[in-house]
């Protein structure tokens, strides 16, 4: 229920229109209601007695009324509510039936012809009125989804897959908008039209109306049977659609390797398997929702039967009904079998919404990332000093990642980090922009604890070019220039030149207008890497981090990019992780990380002559490229 009125809360600032949309539902289903009270002097015009044809013309307002209504009664305070509606029906009757037949049926088709065209006016303008609200739903739960995304620690990434989440701020999104569609249609519309039939039943005949509405109680029992079962196979299924998402994700993403290594037919029995499982669950939800409209329209048939016969010994042997009366409450009766139905699809819809919705407020409830409090003072400017002290971190409890990190990066110092895999490198490095936060210790820069800052100004005085290079499906000036708004072509081409990259831009059909395709699939490794160099330059950070930015180039390449980072680390805090050691032999200061600690610290040549773990690798590795390795 909780989630119930959340979805329900989110209507809160389109109330103008949620109230006009209501306001015109009910007008429909009163009207609706409405059209059944005209069977009964439909019924009366065609079926009474033919004029006499000498007759016709002479036939009087007052003779017609005379013998088809009853004549007029003073108002009598005695009478009650029911006395005084059927006064008043018979009095709209007289004036309706008045004149010819001819007249009378003139005049029914008429009133017939309005209040149908009032109802059909009413019910467009209620369905774009609500079709509205409900896409603009849908954008807004989409719209915070994806901001919320933005908003989340990188931590809820790796917990999470790619495929799922695309499919929570997409599929999901689409089915959590049932809840709140069918709350102001059909939580309106057909109680509304219920209400409406049900009171003309009862005009007629309250007898034959309890009569029908004893199976009421057995229906709702099998309804709210039906939307228990059905919210869980819903919950299910969408979580299989997270999983045939993700599969999809995978692939296409890694469709170079999956044809390197031939792996076509073994996707796609994976994929095949997941699209099975899918479709069972989207049967058994198709079949369960479709179960109770047949059973509850069974249950109405059925009573409609026994009403049909009771009814009819009222009218022909017991003769206190009137055939026109009947024919009206078996019109009443029989249409609200349709919002009947219809209702009891309603608490599926919502079963089957609030199922999804529950995954998409899983994620806007999860804690934003630290340090996205705008109350937080930004960064204030400096010369990119960089300091650990004590630093401990871990993913998981008991299982430490850094240990005791003291590490010290004056203004313009090259700091190299190296170690085995899974020493903590890439880990150390991600602390600076508060990718995540030390249990214990603190993390300075410029002498502020990034705690204390606003994430946004941290990250703007950072540049961070990585090994894997992320580049968007756009131009190529838009993404050198990215996160930098306008930026003059003088300035960009310059950052392309320092980072190698404007003689292959210029080759490329567009220039600096070609689109890269996505992930800069369209280009090399190289040429991928130094866009990203082009656009860390561009930046201008006082702070730079080089994580293994050269280990998965080409010796051509490499010596490109090398080029291209030798002039961007100019003048500023640089951190390098490096893969190949003879790259930062001119580091400043190189930091050795073994299990997580700091074992040795120095030059390229103190620490070879100290004959410690940086020795054992820059030996190890010059031995194997010796030998070709």
């Amino acid at each position: 229920m909780n989630t119930y009125l959340r979805m329900l809360r989110r209507v809160r600032p389109y109330l103008p229109q949620v109230v006009a949309s209501v306001l015109l539902t009910f007008l429909y289903s009163l009207l609706t209601a409405a059209t059944i009270l005209l069977v009964r002097p439909t019924f009366s015009t065609l079926f009474a007695a033919t004029d006499p044809p000498a007759a016709v013309a002479e036939q009087t307002a007052p003779e017609r009324s005379s013998s088809t209504a009853a004549e007029a009664v003073p108002f009598d305070d005695t009478l009650g509510l029911k006395d005084r509606l059927d006064l008043a029906y018979r009095d709209f009757e007289a004036w309706l039936l008045e004149g010819s037949n001819l007249d009378a049926l003139q005049r029914v088709v008429i009133i017939i012809f309005f209040v149908f065209l009032a109802k059909n006016l009413a019910h467009y303008a209620s369905t774009v009125l609500t079709n509205w609200l409900g896409l603009r739903l849908i954008k807004d739960m989409r719209d915070d989804v994806f901001a919320r995304l933005l908003e989340l620690p990188l931590g809820f990434f790796h917990r999470h897959r790619a495929g799922e989440l695309i499919s929570r701020a997409t599929n999901d999104v689409q089915i959590a908008n049932k809840t709140v569609n069918v709350s102001f249609t059909n939580l309106v519309r057909d109680p509304a039209q219920i209400v409406g039939y049900l009171a003309v039943c009862l005009w007629i005949s309250w007898k034959l109306t309890l009569l029908a509405f004893l199976v009421l109680p057995l229906s709702m029992l099998v309804i709210v049977s039906i939307g228990k079962r059905l919210r869980r196979y819903s919950h299910r299924q969408q979580e299989r659609m997270a999983d045939l998402t993700s599969v999809l994700q995978e692939t296409v993403y890694g469709i170079r390797v999956v044809k390197a290594f031939a792996m076509e037919r073994f996707e796609r029995r994976k994929y095949l398997a997941e699209s099975a499982r899918v479709f069972v669950d989207m049967f058994k939800i198709a079949r369960t929702n479709r179960l109770s409209s047949p059973l509850s329209e069974q249950m109405a048939v059925i009573v409609g039967a026994v009403i049909l016969w009771f009814g009819g010994r009222q009218v022909f042997v017991e003769q206190t009904l009137e055939p026109e009366a009947f024919l009206t409450f078996l019109a009443a009766m029989f249409s609200m079998l349709h919002p009947i139905k219809e209702l009891s699809q309603v608490n599926n819809g919502i079963q089957e919404g609030m199922a999804a919705a529950e995954r998409l407020f899983e994620i806007l409830d999860s804690p934003a990332e630290a340090g996205a409090d705008p109350e937080l003072p930004d960064l204030p400017a400096g010369p990119g000093r960089v300091e650990f002290r004590d630093v401990h971190f871990a993913y998981l409890p008991g299982e430490p990642v850094l240990q005791g990190i003291d590490l010290l990066a004056e203004p313009g110092q090259v700091v190299a980090l190296v170690g085995s895999s899974g020493a903590g490198k890439s880990t150390l490095v991600d602390l600076i922009p508060r990718f995540y936060d030390p249990q214990q210790g603190q993390v300075l820069v410029d002498g502020h604890d990034v705690r204390t800052v606003s994430l946004r100004s941290l990250r703007e005085r950072l540049g961070i070019v990585t090994q894997e290079v992320i580049l968007f499906n756009d131009t190529v000036r838009n993404n050198i220039a990215y996160g930098l708004g306008e930026v003059a072509h003088g300035q960009l081409e310059e950052a392309a030149r320092a980072a190698n990259a404007h003689d292959f831009i210029m080759r490329m059909p567009d220039g600096y207008d070609t689109l890269i395709g996505d992930r800069g699939t369209k280009l090399s490794g190289g040429q991928r890497q130094r866009l990203s160099i082009a656009r860390a330059i561009l930046k201008n950070p006082p702070i730079l981090i080089l994580d293994e930015a050269t280990s998965a180039l080409d010796t051509e390449s490499e010596q490109l990019v090398q080029e291209a980072i030798d002039r961007l680390v100019q003048d500023r805090t640089t951190f390098v992780i490096a893969h190949r050691l003879s790259t930062i032999r001119s580091a400043d200061r190189i930091y050795a990380l073994k299990a997580g600690r700091i074992v040795e610290s120095g030059s390229h040549g103190t620490l070879l002559a100290a004959g410690g773990v940086y020795a054992d690798l820059y030996n190890l590795q010059f031995r194997a490229q010796e030998t070709g390795g």
